[in-house]
């Protein structure tokens, strides 16, 4: 009697499978298809939001050689202390810190005393897209007197100063 019992419970706990009826059946293709278009969208918004880098030389939009000039500029400005032009070089938001006092405390961190300049040694660049938008990357290594110092310098299409590190 109690295996009876037992196999009926199974039994009565195996789901059976519902018929749809065309209304569901339409309901269901429209929600997968909704999904799958969402899904497509949400990838081509990532992609397109992810940065491309490409070699500057490749560019449509930049100059190398007008990009590493700039740059080379720039480090002079910096190197004989000429924040007043260096103001016209970059972006609004990036004059009130390319100043005297901020430059010697970015120095002060890697070295105490760099010494004279010497030469710049090497330039890498790139162009990096990020949601439509063109930026030059220039990676510089320079030579002074007691150490070697790595800038990074970003400009936007107006080649304006808008990134700026030093290591």
């Amino acid at each position: 009697m109690q295996k009876k019992e037992s196999a009926e419970r199974k039994m009565s706990k195996i789901k059976t499978k519902k018929v749809l009826t065309p209304e569901q059946k339409k309901k269901r293709i429209r929600n997968i298809i909704i999904v799958a278009v969402i899904l497509v969208a949400a990838s081509v918004a990532t992609y397109w939001m992810q940065p491309q880098n490409k070699a500057l030389a490749e560019s449509e939009v930049f100059s190398e050689e007008e990009v590493k000039a700039q740059a080379e500029k720039i480090i002079g400005l910096l190197n004989a202390e000429d924040f007043d032009s260096l103001q016209s070089l970059v972006v609004p938001d990036m004059q009130e810190i390319m100043n005297k006092e901020r430059m010697d405390e970015g120095k002060a961190r890697i070295s105490e005393d760099w010494g004279d300049f010497v030469s710049i040694e090497t330039m890498q660049d790139a162009e990096i897209i990020q949601r439509g938008a063109h930026i030059a990357a220039v990676y510089v290594t320079a030579e002074y007197e007691n150490i070697e110092v790595h800038y990074t310098l970003a400009f936007n299409e107006d080649m304006k100063l808008a990134s700026f590190g030093i290591q």
